[in-house]
Protein backbone atom coordinates (compact mmCIF):
# COMPACT_ATOMS: atom_id res chain seq x y z
CA UNK A 1 0.00 0.00 0.00
CA UNK A 2 2.86 2.41 0.86
CA UNK A 3 4.38 1.62 -2.53
CA UNK A 4 1.15 2.60 -4.28
CA UNK A 5 0.89 5.91 -2.41
CA UNK A 6 4.56 6.67 -3.12
CA UNK A 7 4.00 6.13 -6.82
CA UNK A 8 0.88 8.25 -6.83
CA UNK A 9 2.62 11.08 -4.96
CA UNK A 10 5.51 10.91 -7.41
CA UNK A 11 3.07 11.02 -10.29
CA UNK A 12 1.31 14.09 -8.89
CA UNK A 13 4.69 15.83 -8.53
CA UNK A 14 5.27 15.15 -12.21
CA UNK A 15 1.85 16.52 -13.19
CA UNK A 16 2.38 19.61 -11.00
CA UNK A 17 5.76 20.22 -12.57
CA UNK A 18 4.31 19.98 -16.09
CA UNK A 19 1.47 22.36 -15.17
CA UNK A 20 3.86 24.88 -13.64
CA UNK A 21 6.11 24.72 -16.70
CA UNK A 22 3.16 25.46 -18.99
CA UNK A 23 1.88 28.40 -16.92
CA UNK A 24 5.04 30.12 -15.67
CA UNK A 25 6.78 32.89 -17.61
CA UNK A 26 10.13 31.39 -16.56
CA UNK A 27 9.64 27.60 -16.70
CA UNK A 28 11.42 25.50 -14.13
CA UNK A 29 14.24 23.28 -15.30
CA UNK A 30 13.29 19.91 -13.79
CA UNK A 31 15.11 16.69 -14.56
CA UNK A 32 12.58 13.86 -14.58
CA UNK A 33 14.70 11.35 -16.41
CA UNK A 34 14.67 9.11 -13.37
CA UNK A 35 10.85 8.92 -13.39
CA UNK A 36 9.70 5.96 -15.48
CA UNK A 37 6.23 7.07 -16.63
CA UNK A 38 4.22 5.18 -19.21
CA UNK A 39 1.13 6.49 -21.05
CA UNK A 40 -1.08 3.71 -22.31
CA UNK A 41 -4.61 3.15 -23.61
CA UNK A 42 -7.25 0.54 -22.97
CA UNK A 43 -10.43 -0.02 -24.97
CA UNK A 44 -13.23 -1.98 -23.29
CA UNK A 45 -15.92 -3.37 -25.55
CA UNK A 46 -17.56 -5.67 -23.02
CA UNK A 47 -20.64 -3.46 -22.62
CA UNK A 48 -24.22 -4.71 -22.46
CA UNK A 49 -27.60 -3.20 -21.74
CA UNK A 50 -31.22 -3.93 -20.89
CA UNK A 51 -34.43 -1.96 -20.47
CA UNK A 52 -36.96 -1.58 -17.71
CA UNK A 53 -40.20 0.37 -17.37
CA UNK A 54 -41.45 2.77 -14.70
CA UNK A 55 -45.02 4.11 -14.68
CA UNK A 56 -44.63 7.43 -16.53
CA UNK A 57 -45.15 10.72 -14.69
CA UNK A 58 -45.01 14.04 -16.59
CA UNK A 59 -45.25 16.40 -13.62
CA UNK A 60 -41.89 18.04 -14.38
CA UNK A 61 -42.51 18.50 -18.11
CA UNK A 62 -42.88 22.05 -19.44
CA UNK A 63 -46.05 21.21 -21.36
CA UNK A 64 -49.53 19.89 -20.71
CA UNK A 65 -50.90 17.51 -23.31
CA UNK A 66 -54.21 16.08 -24.43
CA UNK A 67 -54.97 13.54 -27.12
CA UNK A 68 -53.02 10.88 -28.99
CA UNK A 69 -49.57 11.11 -30.57
CA UNK A 70 -47.15 8.36 -31.62
CA UNK A 71 -49.60 5.76 -30.24
CA UNK A 72 -49.48 7.28 -26.76
CA UNK A 73 -52.68 8.68 -25.25
CA UNK A 74 -53.25 11.52 -22.77
CA UNK A 75 -56.93 11.38 -21.70
CA UNK A 76 -56.79 14.10 -19.05
CA UNK A 77 -54.58 16.80 -17.54
CA UNK A 78 -54.93 18.26 -14.05
CA UNK A 79 -54.20 21.79 -12.76
CA UNK A 80 -54.40 23.04 -9.19
CA UNK A 81 -54.76 26.78 -8.46
CA UNK A 82 -52.97 28.17 -5.45
CA UNK A 83 -54.50 29.56 -2.31
CA UNK A 84 -53.94 33.29 -1.83
CA UNK A 85 -55.16 36.22 0.23
CA UNK A 86 -56.81 37.69 -2.85
CA UNK A 87 -59.66 35.19 -2.37
CA UNK A 88 -60.50 37.00 0.87
CA UNK A 89 -61.48 40.08 -1.12
CA UNK A 90 -64.70 38.33 -2.05
CA UNK A 91 -65.79 38.64 1.57
CA UNK A 92 -64.94 42.37 1.73
CA UNK A 93 -68.11 44.44 1.29
CA UNK A 94 -66.14 47.21 -0.41
CA UNK A 95 -64.91 44.88 -3.19
CA UNK A 96 -66.88 43.94 -6.32
CA UNK A 97 -65.65 41.23 -8.70
CA UNK A 98 -66.07 42.13 -12.36
CA UNK A 99 -64.63 38.97 -13.90
CA UNK A 100 -62.88 35.73 -13.04
CA UNK A 101 -61.25 33.67 -15.81
CA UNK A 102 -59.32 30.41 -15.87
CA UNK A 103 -56.57 30.80 -18.49
CA UNK A 104 -54.24 28.43 -20.35
CA UNK A 105 -51.73 29.28 -23.10
CA UNK A 106 -50.55 27.54 -26.25
CA UNK A 107 -48.00 28.06 -29.01
CA UNK A 108 -50.50 26.83 -31.59
CA UNK A 109 -51.72 29.80 -33.65
CA UNK A 110 -54.23 27.56 -35.45
CA UNK A 111 -56.33 26.66 -32.41
CA UNK A 112 -60.03 27.43 -32.76
CA UNK A 113 -62.76 27.50 -30.15
CA UNK A 114 -64.21 24.24 -31.46
CA UNK A 115 -60.86 22.48 -30.89
CA UNK A 116 -60.35 23.65 -27.29
CA UNK A 117 -60.74 21.18 -24.43
CA UNK A 118 -63.52 21.04 -21.88
CA UNK A 119 -62.73 22.43 -18.42
CA UNK A 120 -63.95 20.83 -15.20
CA UNK A 121 -63.75 21.93 -11.56
CA UNK A 122 -63.71 20.06 -8.27
CA UNK A 123 -63.01 21.42 -4.75
CA UNK A 124 -61.27 18.18 -3.77
CA UNK A 125 -57.73 16.85 -4.21
CA UNK A 126 -57.38 14.48 -7.17
CA UNK A 127 -53.71 14.35 -8.17
CA UNK A 128 -50.11 14.56 -7.04
CA UNK A 129 -47.86 16.41 -9.50
CA UNK A 130 -44.78 14.29 -8.88
CA UNK A 131 -46.42 10.90 -8.30
CA UNK A 132 -49.66 10.57 -10.26
CA UNK A 133 -49.62 8.07 -13.14
CA UNK A 134 -52.22 6.36 -15.31
CA UNK A 135 -52.34 3.53 -12.76
CA UNK A 136 -54.11 5.93 -10.38
CA UNK A 137 -56.87 6.82 -12.86
CA UNK A 138 -58.26 3.55 -14.18
CA UNK A 139 -61.93 4.24 -14.90
CA UNK A 140 -61.56 7.95 -14.12
CA UNK A 141 -64.60 10.11 -14.91
CA UNK A 142 -65.54 13.78 -14.57
CA UNK A 143 -69.21 12.91 -13.96
CA UNK A 144 -69.17 14.52 -10.50
CA UNK A 145 -67.10 17.54 -11.56
CA UNK A 146 -68.56 20.93 -12.55
CA UNK A 147 -68.50 21.17 -16.36
CA UNK A 148 -67.40 24.63 -17.52
CA UNK A 149 -67.47 23.87 -21.22
CA UNK A 150 -65.00 24.97 -23.88
CA UNK A 151 -62.80 28.05 -23.95
CA UNK A 152 -62.88 31.25 -25.93
CA UNK A 153 -59.70 31.80 -27.95
CA UNK A 154 -57.58 34.94 -28.29
CA UNK A 155 -54.54 35.12 -30.57
CA UNK A 156 -51.99 37.45 -28.94
CA UNK A 157 -49.40 39.35 -31.01
CA UNK A 158 -46.72 41.91 -30.19
CA UNK A 159 -46.71 45.52 -31.39
CA UNK A 160 -45.15 44.37 -34.68
CA UNK A 161 -47.94 41.91 -35.33
CA UNK A 162 -45.74 38.89 -34.63
CA UNK A 163 -47.52 35.96 -33.00
CA UNK A 164 -46.85 35.59 -29.26
CA UNK A 165 -49.25 32.94 -28.00
CA UNK A 166 -52.78 31.66 -28.06
CA UNK A 167 -54.87 32.30 -24.96
CA UNK A 168 -57.63 29.90 -23.89
CA UNK A 169 -60.05 31.50 -21.46
CA UNK A 170 -62.98 30.13 -19.45
CA UNK A 171 -65.38 32.26 -17.42
CA UNK A 172 -65.38 30.83 -13.87
CA UNK A 173 -67.10 33.68 -12.03
CA UNK A 174 -69.96 31.30 -11.27
CA UNK A 175 -67.53 29.40 -9.01
CA UNK A 176 -66.55 32.41 -6.91
CA UNK A 177 -68.39 31.30 -3.75
CA UNK A 178 -66.67 27.91 -3.82
CA UNK A 179 -63.25 29.22 -4.87
CA UNK A 180 -63.29 31.84 -2.10
CA UNK A 181 -64.70 29.54 0.56
CA UNK A 182 -62.99 30.20 3.88
CA UNK A 183 -64.81 27.47 5.84
CA UNK A 184 -63.68 24.44 3.81
CA UNK A 185 -60.28 23.53 5.29
CA UNK A 186 -59.78 20.87 2.60
CA UNK A 187 -60.50 23.16 -0.37
CA UNK A 188 -57.99 22.41 -3.17
CA UNK A 189 -59.34 24.19 -6.34
CA UNK A 190 -58.68 21.33 -8.75
CA UNK A 191 -59.29 21.73 -12.47
CA UNK A 192 -59.21 19.09 -15.20
CA UNK A 193 -59.23 19.31 -18.99
CA UNK A 194 -60.03 16.72 -21.62
CA UNK A 195 -60.72 16.82 -25.32
CA UNK A 196 -64.23 17.90 -26.22
CA UNK A 197 -64.42 16.79 -29.86
CA UNK A 198 -63.34 13.60 -31.54
CA UNK A 199 -62.05 15.59 -34.54
CA UNK A 200 -59.30 17.10 -32.36
CA UNK A 201 -56.43 14.63 -32.08
CA UNK A 202 -53.79 16.42 -30.03
CA UNK A 203 -53.30 19.66 -28.06
CA UNK A 204 -50.16 21.00 -26.42
CA UNK A 205 -50.36 23.72 -23.74
CA UNK A 206 -47.89 25.45 -21.41
CA UNK A 207 -47.47 23.98 -17.95
CA UNK A 208 -46.18 25.81 -14.90
CA UNK A 209 -42.71 24.42 -15.72
CA UNK A 210 -42.51 26.39 -18.98
CA UNK A 211 -40.00 29.03 -17.73
CA UNK A 212 -42.23 31.83 -18.93
CA UNK A 213 -41.79 34.05 -15.89
CA UNK A 214 -45.37 33.19 -14.98
CA UNK A 215 -46.84 34.90 -18.05
CA UNK A 216 -47.88 31.59 -19.67
CA UNK A 217 -48.48 29.53 -16.54
CA UNK A 218 -51.96 28.11 -15.94
CA UNK A 219 -53.73 30.76 -13.88
CA UNK A 220 -56.92 32.43 -12.75
CA UNK A 221 -57.17 36.13 -13.67
CA UNK A 222 -59.39 38.24 -11.45
CA UNK A 223 -60.56 41.81 -12.04
CA UNK A 224 -62.34 43.67 -9.25
CA UNK A 225 -63.21 47.14 -7.98
CA UNK A 226 -62.83 48.46 -4.47
CA UNK A 227 -64.77 51.42 -3.14
CA UNK A 228 -62.63 53.30 -0.62
CA UNK A 229 -64.45 55.90 1.48
CA UNK A 230 -62.32 59.00 1.81
CA UNK A 231 -64.81 61.04 3.88
CA UNK A 232 -68.55 61.27 4.28
CA UNK A 233 -68.93 63.02 0.93
CA UNK A 234 -66.51 61.21 -1.37
CA UNK A 235 -65.58 57.70 -2.35
CA UNK A 236 -62.53 56.59 -4.35
CA UNK A 237 -63.03 53.65 -6.68
CA UNK A 238 -59.92 51.61 -7.43
CA UNK A 239 -59.88 49.04 -10.25
CA UNK A 240 -57.56 46.15 -9.46
CA UNK A 241 -56.50 42.87 -11.04
CA UNK A 242 -54.44 39.85 -10.01
CA UNK A 243 -53.33 36.47 -11.36
CA UNK A 244 -53.33 33.37 -9.17
CA UNK A 245 -51.07 30.66 -10.57
CA UNK A 246 -50.96 26.88 -10.57
CA UNK A 247 -49.33 25.14 -7.61
CA UNK A 248 -49.09 21.92 -9.61
CA UNK A 249 -50.12 20.38 -12.92
CA UNK A 250 -49.66 17.05 -14.66
CA UNK A 251 -50.76 15.25 -17.82
CA UNK A 252 -51.82 11.64 -17.29
CA UNK A 253 -50.21 9.66 -20.11
CA UNK A 254 -51.31 6.11 -20.85
CA UNK A 255 -48.68 4.00 -22.68
CA UNK A 256 -51.30 1.35 -23.45
CA UNK A 257 -49.83 -1.81 -24.93
CA UNK A 258 -46.75 -0.07 -26.32
CA UNK A 259 -44.64 -1.87 -23.70
CA UNK A 260 -44.97 -4.95 -25.86
CA UNK A 261 -43.61 -3.13 -28.93
CA UNK A 262 -40.21 -2.31 -27.42
CA UNK A 263 -37.60 -5.07 -27.49
CA UNK A 264 -34.49 -2.91 -27.48
CA UNK A 265 -32.45 -0.82 -25.05
CA UNK A 266 -33.93 2.66 -25.12
CA UNK A 267 -35.45 5.68 -23.41
CA UNK A 268 -38.87 7.32 -23.44
CA UNK A 269 -40.64 9.59 -20.93
CA UNK A 270 -44.02 8.68 -22.36
CA UNK A 271 -43.41 4.95 -22.01
CA UNK A 272 -41.52 5.28 -18.75
CA UNK A 273 -38.72 3.43 -20.54
CA UNK A 274 -35.26 3.44 -18.93
CA UNK A 275 -32.06 1.45 -19.45
CA UNK A 276 -29.39 -0.35 -17.46
CA UNK A 277 -25.83 -0.63 -18.77
CA UNK A 278 -23.10 -2.98 -17.60
CA UNK A 279 -19.41 -2.15 -18.24
CA UNK A 280 -16.66 -4.67 -17.46
CA UNK A 281 -14.37 -2.64 -15.18
CA UNK A 282 -13.09 -3.14 -11.64
CA UNK A 283 -10.16 -2.13 -9.44
CA UNK A 284 -7.87 -4.64 -11.16
CA UNK A 285 -8.67 -3.63 -14.75
CA UNK A 286 -5.74 -1.18 -14.92
CA UNK A 287 -2.19 -1.67 -13.61
CA UNK A 288 -1.45 -0.89 -9.99
CA UNK A 289 -1.07 2.86 -9.36
CA UNK A 290 -2.64 3.91 -12.67
CA UNK A 291 -3.83 7.50 -13.00
CA UNK A 292 -6.66 7.93 -15.50
CA UNK A 293 -6.31 10.86 -17.86
CA UNK A 294 -9.48 10.21 -19.92
CA UNK A 295 -12.28 7.65 -19.76
CA UNK A 296 -14.76 8.25 -22.57
CA UNK A 297 -17.84 6.07 -22.96
CA UNK A 298 -19.41 6.00 -26.42
CA UNK A 299 -22.83 4.44 -26.93
CA UNK A 300 -24.11 4.32 -30.55
CA UNK A 301 -27.69 5.41 -31.28
CA UNK A 302 -30.05 3.89 -33.83
CA UNK A 303 -30.71 7.13 -35.74
CA UNK A 304 -33.51 5.57 -37.77
CA UNK A 305 -35.59 5.12 -34.60
CA UNK A 306 -34.36 7.98 -32.43
CA UNK A 307 -34.94 11.72 -32.22
CA UNK A 308 -32.07 14.18 -32.61
CA UNK A 309 -30.44 15.92 -29.64
CA UNK A 310 -32.19 13.71 -27.12
CA UNK A 311 -31.05 14.49 -23.56
CA UNK A 312 -30.19 11.47 -21.43
CA UNK A 313 -29.03 11.26 -17.81
CA UNK A 314 -26.30 8.70 -17.06
CA UNK A 315 -25.69 7.67 -13.45
CA UNK A 316 -23.84 4.89 -11.61
CA UNK A 317 -26.20 2.66 -9.64
CA UNK A 318 -25.85 2.75 -5.88
CA UNK A 319 -28.24 -0.09 -5.13
CA UNK A 320 -29.78 -2.69 -7.42
CA UNK A 321 -33.07 -2.87 -5.54
CA UNK A 322 -34.86 -0.46 -3.22
CA UNK A 323 -35.19 -0.99 0.50
CA UNK A 324 -38.51 -2.82 0.08
CA UNK A 325 -37.02 -5.30 -2.38
CA UNK A 326 -38.16 -6.10 -5.89
CA UNK A 327 -38.11 -9.06 -8.22
CA UNK A 328 -35.03 -8.42 -10.36
CA UNK A 329 -36.51 -10.63 -13.08
CA UNK A 330 -39.36 -8.15 -13.43
CA UNK A 331 -38.93 -5.14 -15.76
CA UNK A 332 -42.16 -3.27 -14.92
CA UNK A 333 -42.23 -1.07 -11.82
CA UNK A 334 -44.50 1.61 -10.38
CA UNK A 335 -41.46 3.60 -9.25
CA UNK A 336 -37.78 3.33 -10.14
CA UNK A 337 -36.15 0.63 -7.95
CA UNK A 338 -32.61 1.51 -9.01
CA UNK A 339 -30.98 4.10 -6.77
CA UNK A 340 -28.32 6.30 -8.36
CA UNK A 341 -25.25 7.70 -6.59
CA UNK A 342 -26.10 11.25 -7.72
CA UNK A 343 -23.59 14.06 -8.01
CA UNK A 344 -20.74 14.42 -8.81
CA UNK A 345 -21.04 11.30 -10.99
CA UNK A 346 -24.45 12.00 -12.51
CA UNK A 347 -23.96 13.23 -16.10
CA UNK A 348 -26.59 14.77 -18.40
CA UNK A 349 -25.78 15.02 -22.11
CA UNK A 350 -27.52 15.35 -25.46
CA UNK A 351 -26.98 12.79 -28.15
CA UNK A 352 -24.96 14.11 -31.08
CA UNK A 353 -24.22 12.73 -34.54
CA UNK A 354 -25.65 9.34 -33.66
CA UNK A 355 -23.78 8.85 -30.36
CA UNK A 356 -24.22 9.36 -26.65
CA UNK A 357 -20.75 10.28 -25.34
CA UNK A 358 -19.82 10.99 -21.72
CA UNK A 359 -16.71 11.12 -19.54
CA UNK A 360 -16.44 8.66 -16.64
CA UNK A 361 -12.90 9.56 -15.58
CA UNK A 362 -13.69 10.53 -11.99
CA UNK A 363 -15.89 7.53 -11.24
CA UNK A 364 -13.49 4.92 -12.65
CA UNK A 365 -10.52 6.53 -10.91
CA UNK A 366 -12.37 6.16 -7.63
CA UNK A 367 -13.07 2.51 -8.43
CA UNK A 368 -9.30 1.99 -8.77
CA UNK A 369 -8.75 3.75 -5.44
CA UNK A 370 -11.36 1.55 -3.77
CA UNK A 371 -13.79 4.39 -3.04
CA UNK A 372 -16.57 3.22 -5.38
CA UNK A 373 -17.94 -0.06 -6.71
CA UNK A 374 -19.08 -0.78 -10.23
CA UNK A 375 -22.47 -2.49 -9.96
CA UNK A 376 -23.91 -1.00 -13.13
CA UNK A 377 -25.28 2.23 -14.57
CA UNK A 378 -28.74 3.49 -15.31
CA UNK A 379 -29.77 5.85 -18.10
CA UNK A 380 -33.01 7.81 -17.85
CA UNK A 381 -34.52 10.42 -20.17
CA UNK A 382 -34.27 14.02 -19.04
CA UNK A 383 -37.61 14.99 -17.50
CA UNK A 384 -37.96 17.91 -19.96
CA UNK A 385 -37.76 15.69 -23.05
CA UNK A 386 -40.83 15.49 -25.24
CA UNK A 387 -42.66 12.41 -23.87
CA UNK A 388 -43.66 11.39 -27.39
CA UNK A 389 -40.04 11.15 -28.55
CA UNK A 390 -37.96 7.99 -28.29
CA UNK A 391 -34.28 7.03 -28.16
CA UNK A 392 -32.92 3.59 -28.98
CA UNK A 393 -29.34 2.54 -28.31
CA UNK A 394 -27.57 0.33 -30.85
CA UNK A 395 -25.45 -1.94 -28.66
CA UNK A 396 -25.38 -4.85 -31.11
CA UNK A 397 -22.29 -3.54 -32.92
CA UNK A 398 -23.89 -3.74 -36.36
CA UNK A 399 -22.23 -0.49 -37.45
CA UNK A 400 -20.41 1.01 -34.46
CA UNK A 401 -19.69 -0.89 -31.27
CA UNK A 402 -20.18 0.57 -27.79
CA UNK A 403 -16.82 1.19 -26.16
CA UNK A 404 -15.02 2.69 -23.21
CA UNK A 405 -11.69 4.28 -24.18
CA UNK A 406 -9.27 4.90 -21.31
CA UNK A 407 -5.99 6.81 -21.46
CA UNK A 408 -3.95 6.35 -18.31
CA UNK A 409 -0.49 6.98 -16.88
CA UNK A 410 1.38 4.44 -14.80
CA UNK A 411 4.80 4.35 -13.20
Amino acid sequence: MKKIFFKLNLLWVFVLAITSWQCAEDPLDVNLSHVNLTIDTLTIGDISGSSYWVSPNLGSNNRLYLGTKNELNVPVSFIGITDHGFWDYYHDSTVFFDSLHFVLFSNDSQLTESSTPNLYFSPDSHFNESKSTYLDFTGFTTAEWTDLGQATVTINSDTSGIFKNTELKWDVLSLIETLADTLDSNLVRSFAINLANSDTNFIELFSREAYSGGDKDPQIKMFFRQNIVIDSDSTFRDTLHASLYSFGDVSIIDPGENFNNVNSVGLSNGLGLRSLVSISFDSLTLPEGALIRNAILTLPIDTSKSDDAYTAVFEPVNDIIDSMGVDTNNVFFETDPYTGVGYPYLVSRKTENGFFIISLKSFFQNIILGNESNIGFKIVPNEKNDPFEFLEFDLSGDSESPKLEIIYVVI
